[in-house]
């Protein structure tokens, strides 16, 4: 009796699957399969230049149809348009690192887009011709998906302990019903009852916490700040009064994450955060962007006001370093400020032009303010 065939069968130098279907119904179904697949995949040659890419890949970095561009040319493309946020200056090295993660078939984490930041997962494989087949997935849904089940979680405590507050509740009727007899088991349920009641309030307040700040930092994260921020707008509106932006980066921040390591480079950020809040309004809102991206929303601000404000912070963060144990961490921040226009009525407007500021601000040599200079601004 012949051996059977085995599960795979070698063609060239290729391993294929072995199928009763002919080759060309395959190909058109692997073709749609990666059409509509919800992740990016292209195959680059040996000079790791793009031969072929599927829909979304092409969507992801922006890849005009028939050319055939470099990896790192896209790299390079997105960074200089911003949507890879990245200091100029540090642009060639990090080129350099993702397209020699690319030869040695390794991975990488980049950020795509300015205001989202949206984490994307590059993954290569070696071809044996040279080439790579590169996938690229974003990965915002599962940081979302992790966040959630935080949240799930706390919220199914507190549903727990609202049906032990009602049943406690539903006990101390009944005492309370056989009067002096049971007394001291009253007592005990009311007891019981407040040790229940403080632990919800505690809970609440951990849900609260958890849904509105940064866990690093302890400023708003970005949700609760874009929409703290809208309230503090329309509030404006109705009362006329002016709502001003300042957009605040930490100069240099990967050079601090190189000498101190990241535990340093956290501290850093927290240090930062306490600076800020000591040099803002009670009715100021403070909020962490993302990585060291940071801004402050100014309610009832003129264009003087915000432009001293700005200017006071930044020159208390450069006279102000962190210390890490015995070392000093000394720290700069670029900012950028935009005022409210009269037709402005998001502050995701707002920020969008603080923003460019604060690019202008980078550009210009770090560690100073810049003001939107958009006719729109008031």
């Amino acid at each position: 009796m012949s051996a059977s065939p085995p599960f795979h069968a070698k063609i060239g130098d290729m391993p294929r699957y072995q199928s009763s279907e002919p080759r060309e119904a395959l190909l058109a179904a692997l073709a749609d399969a990666l059409d509509t697949a919800d992740f990016g995949i292209a195959l680059l040659d040996r000079d790791l230049r793009v031969r072929w890419s599927n829909p979304r890949f092409a969507e992801t970095w922006n890849l005009q149809p028939a050319t055939t561009p470099t990896f790192r040319a896209l790299l390079d493309r997105a960074a200089a348009s911003g949507r890879i946020m990245l200091p100029p200056d540090d642009r060639p090295a990090y080129l350099d690192a993702r397209e020699g993660e690319l030869r040695n078939a390794g991975t990488a984490s980049v950020r795509v887009g300015r205001l989202d930041r949206r984490p994307l997962m590059l993954r290569c494989s070696a071809c044996a011709d040279g080439g790579r087949i590169l996938a690229c997935i974003d990965m915002s849904g599962e940081l979302e998906h992790e966040t959630a089940e935080a949240v799930a979680a706390v919220s199914a405590e507190l549903r727990f302990n609202a049906e032990l507050l009602e049943e406690q509740g539903a006990h101390l009727a009944n005492l309370a019903e056989e009067a002096a007899e049971n007394a001291h088991q009253a007592e005990a349920a009311r007891l019981m009852l407040e040790r229940e009641v403080a632990e919800r309030r505690h809970l609440e307040t951990k849900l609260r916490h958890l849904a509105t700040t940064d866990g690093l930092t302890g400023a708003l994260n970005r949700a609760e700040l874009l929409a703290s921020g809208q309230r503090m707008i329309e509030a404006g509106l109705a009362a006329g009064r002016t709502v001003a932006v300042l957009m605040l980066d930490v100069d240099h921040f990967k050079t601090i994450n190189d000498r101190f390591g990241h535990a340093g480079g956290d501290h850093a950020l927290r240090h930062l955060v306490t600076v800020l809040r000591a040099g803002t309004r009670q009715d100021d809102l403070l909020g962490r962007l993302g990585g060291e991206e940071f801004a402050i929303v100014l309610p009832d601000t003129s264009t003087s006001l915000a432009l001293t404000v700005a200017e006071r912070l930044r020159a208390r963060v450069a006279e102000t370093p962190a210390m890490f144990g015995a070392q000093r961490i000394p720290m700069t921040v670029s900012v950028g400020l935009a005022i409210q226009a009269e037709a402005e009525t998001a502050i995701e407007q707002l920020i969008a032009r603080a923003d460019d500021a604060l690019y202008r601000a980078k550009r210009g040599g770090r560690n100073r303010v810049i003001r939107d200079s958009s006719p729109q601004a008031a």
